[in-house]
């Protein structure tokens, strides 16, 4: 009997552990929703950097170690893609929280006090390579590494974009 039970939990542990079997792809109809989202780099003079990058229950690949965070407010998928422009690499991330409430407990988790209110979206706040903002559903955060710097006028450019797209939700 004991034999029997350690090997169930052998196999238990092992199922785990196979890819796809805790792991669930975005479906396509989200994808689409989530990708229509992301905005158009000609309007903040970027080139998108690759294919945009889907994650859900597998979050963890993407933000190991701050994961947890996001699922236990509700998070349902992340669209990710880069950008480039002559002096900087941009990174635009939506999250869909399932409801507002839920992008809104998400963004005051995050908000520092020392950074700059903006108004975008349902509110957003922003420093030096970063803007963060929710609208509806969604927690919008884009990050910009520059050498050089100057890269507020392309962040905020962008966030209005996403935004727009979201519309008035």
């Amino acid at each position: 009997m004991i034999r029997a039970m350690r090997a169930l939990l052998c196999i238990l542990a092992f199922a785990a552990l196979l890819p796809g079997q805790r792991d669930a792809p975005v479906p396509p109809a989200l994808r689409a929703r989530l990708v229509a989202l992301l905005p158009d780099g000609k309007s903040f003079g970027a080139q998108p950097g690759g294919e945009p990058a889907y994650y859900s229950t597998d979050l963890y690949r993407y933000i190991d170690g701050g994961a947890e965070a996001y699922h236990k407010r509700g998070f349902v998928a992340l669209v990710h893609r880069e950008y480039r422009t002559a002096g900087a690499e941009i990174t635009v991330d939506i999250y869909d929280m399932g409801g507002a409430a839920s992008a809104q407990a998400m963004f005051r988790a995050e908000r520092s006090p020392d950074c700059r209110a903006v108004a975008i979206g349902a509110g957003g706040y922003a420093a030096d390579g970063m803007l963060n903002f929710t609208r509806g559903r969604y927690y919008v955060k884009l990050l910009a590494f520059s050498q050089k710097g100057g890269t507020a006028a392309a962040l905020e450019t962008a966030a209005r974009n996403i935004s727009r797209r979201i519309g008035p939700k």
